[in-house]
Formats: C-alpha cells, sequence, structure tokens
C-alpha cells in the first residue's frame, strides 16, 4: 500500500467509525425513533429531515426507509419532494467521496472485479439513470461507482435527480397510506412496490438466460467455423 492510499485507508477508516456512531447513538436504523426526532423540532421538522436526507447516502442507510418516513410525515407529494431533493445532494456528495478516494485505492483492496462496474461517459445519463429507477443496484452503491467511473457530474446529478424520483413517490405514497391498511391508496402502493421489486429480479433472471445462452452457442458456432 502506498502513501497516499496509506492516507486515504486511515481517512475511510475514521468517517465508517463516526457513521456508526451516528447511527448507533441517535438509532437511525429505527423509523419511529427517526420520526419522533424529526417530529420534535416542530416547524423545523422539514428542515431537519431534508438534512438526514442529505447525509443517508453517507450513512448507508436505505432510501426506501427514508421514503416511507417522508410519506408518513410530509405527505406523497412534499414527502417525495424532500426526500429526492436531499437524496439527490447526498448522492453528489457521495459521488465526490468516491471521487476522492479513487479507482487505485478500491483496486487494491477488491481487485479487478470492480472495474465490472466500471461505465464510460459516453452512455452515463441513461445508465445513472436506469439504474435508479430500476433498482438492480443499491441506491447507494450506484452513486459510488459513478465516482469511480468520474462520469461527467452534470449528467450524474440531473440523471439521479429524476431517476431518484418514482421509487421515491411510490415509497412515500405508501408511507402515507399507513394511515389507513384498508384504503384503495394502501393496496395501490402495495401493487407499484411490488412491481419496483419484481423489475429487477426479471431482468437479473433474463441477463443470466442471455449468458447461458451465449455461453451454449460460442462453442457451436466455433465448430462450424472449423
Amino acid at each position: 500500500m502506498n502513501k497516499i492510499n496509506k492516507y486515504k485507508f486511515y481517512v475511510m477508516g475514521i468517517f465508517l467509525l463516526c457513521i456508526i456512531v451516528l447511527v448507533v447513538k441517535f438509532q437511525l436504523y429505527n423509523i419511529t425513533i427517526v420520526r419522533k426526532y424529526v417530529l420534535s423540532y416542530g416547524k423545523l421538522a422539514p428542515f431537519i429531515f431534508f438534512v438526514l436526507c442529505i447525509l443517508r447516502p453517507i450513512l448507508l442507510l436505505p432510501i426506501g426507509l427514508f421514503s416511507v418516513l417522508g410519506g408518513i410525515l410530509f405527505g406523497p407529494i412534499k414527502g417525495t419532494f424532500i426526500t429526492v431533493l436531499g437524496s439527490t445532494i447526498g448522492s453528489l456528495i457521495a459521488y465526490y467521496i468516491s471521487w476522492f478516494l479513487g479507482a487505485d485505492f478500491f483496486k487494491e483492496f477488491f481487485g479487478d472485479i470492480i472495474e465490472k462496474y466500471y461505465f464510460d461517459d459516453k452512455n452515463a445519463f441513461k445508465i445513472t439513470f436506469v439504474m435508479r429507477v430500476v433498482p438492480i443496484l443499491p441506491c447507494d452503491f450506484v452513486s459510488y461507482i459513478c465516482g469511480l467511473s468520474k462520469i461527467n457530474v452534470i449528467k450524474y446529478t440531473i440523471a439521479s435527480f429524476l431517476g431518484i424520483i418514482p421509487g421515491t413517490f411510490i415509497y412515500s405514497y405508501f408511507g402515507h397510506s399507513l394511515n389507513n391498511i384498508y384504503s384503495k391508496e394502501f393496496i395501490f402502493s402495495i401493487v407499484m412496490i411490488v412491481i419496483l421489486t419484481i423489475i429487477p429480479i426479471l431482468i437479473k433472471h433474463y441477463k443470466k438466460k442471455d449468458e447461458y445462452m451465449d455461453v451454449e452457442i460460442d462453442p457451436f458456432y466455433r465448430d462450424i467455423d472449423r
């Protein structure tokens, strides 16, 4: 490990330690406690929630949890707006954290396996947007991978903002509908969450199927060439 990566390693270690302390101390993984904490600020509650949404990607807390909480606290529209705006800013910070550490740093610990997640700037907007809309990979993992790929930050920010909206709205709508679990809104939100969950599973299934077909077909064509 060279001196620069060694320095980065210590910085990241201290950073992760601080994250663990904050999450455990304030029990940020507990939606009930976070709800009480936000509401305790009265009129400042929307701002406090906004700040938490910015910190969420850095604290490695699930975006779905905060989206649901946003719907519970502020309704589907306002909750979505605050969560999306805060998460976009937070994802931008995560992008620069990854950019600061750099690909060389991660390669030293994870090897060349990390390269399979790289993508170039040519299709950056499209790929980022799709990965945000369809949760094939965890939301925050996408942020850090984009930082390593060093795609255009403007494309990344716009694609992230637009891509986060659909899923956030669905979960915020679900959070709002929890007030009446026998309502049509609750049933609709459950159906949408199921669809959102199934889509990446289907994509992974067909991707594996295509890879299997490639393995089976390639030798056949090689035999024909002979």
